[in-house]
C-alpha cells in the first residue's frame, strides 16, 4: 500500500507537481464525499433502519438519540448533502474547472503587474482525468449495492448459512 501511494504521489514532485495537485484537489475531494455522505445517511437511516441504529447507539451509550437528532438523520442531512451535491455538480458543468497559470510580468515594468497569474481552464484530458477520479471511489457502490442485493434474492429461499444436512 505504501509503495502504490507513494507512485500516486510522485508526479505530485515533478516540474508540473502543482498543475497535478491542483487536478487532484479540484476534482477528488467534494464530489466523491458528498455522494459517499448522502449514500451513508440514506443507508443508516432507510435501509439499516434509523430505530435499530438507535438501539445500537443506546447499547453503546447507555442511552437513545434525541428526536431531534433522529428526525436529522433521517431527513434534514439527506436533503441538504443532496442538495449541495447537486448544486456542484451543477457548478462543474456550467463552468470549467480552472488552475492558475502562470503569465509572468512586463520585464520593462515589473512593480506595475500585478496580475502574474491567470486562471485557465484545465484542458479537455485533464477534465475526462478528473471525471474518473470522481467515479474512482463513488462507482463501487452502486455495483456493490446491486450484487448485495441480488445475492439477497437469489439465495432468499435456501436458508441460514450453516443448516446444511447431509
Amino acid at each position: 500500500m505504501c509503495v502504490v501511494l507513494c507512485l500516486l504521489g510522485l508526479p505530485m514532485c515533478t516540474q508540473s507537481g502543482l498543475y497535478v495537485f491542483v487536478l487532484w484537489d479540484t476534482f477528488s475531494v467534494a464530489l466523491p464525499l458528498l455522494f459517499i455522505g448522502v449514500a451513508e445517511c440514506v443507508v443508516v437511516a432507510w435501509f439499516y433502519d434509523l430505530e435499530k441504529f438507535a438501539e445500537d447507539i443506546e447499547y453503546m451509550t447507555g442511552s437513545q438519540p434525541n428526536i431531534y437528532w433522529k428526525f436529522c438523520w433521517k431527513y434534514i442531512s439527506p436533503t441538504l448533502i443532496t442538495l449541495i451535491l447537486v448544486a456542484s455538480l451543477i457548478k462543474q458543468c456550467l463552468s470549467p474547472a480552472m488552475y492558475s497559470a502562470f503569465v509572468g510580468c512586463d520585464p520593462l515594468n515589473p512593480t506595475e503587474s500585478k496580475d502574474w497569474a491567470k486562471d485557465t481552464p484545465f484542458p479537455w484530458w485533464a477534465q475526462i482525468i478528473g471525471a474518473v477520479m470522481v467515479m474512482f471511489p463513488v462507482f463501487p457502490m452502486p455495483i456493490l449495492a446491486t450484487w448485495h442485493f441480488a445475492k439477497k434474492k437469489l439465495f432468499k429461499n435456501r436458508g441460514q448459512v450453516g443448516s446444511y444436512t447431509a
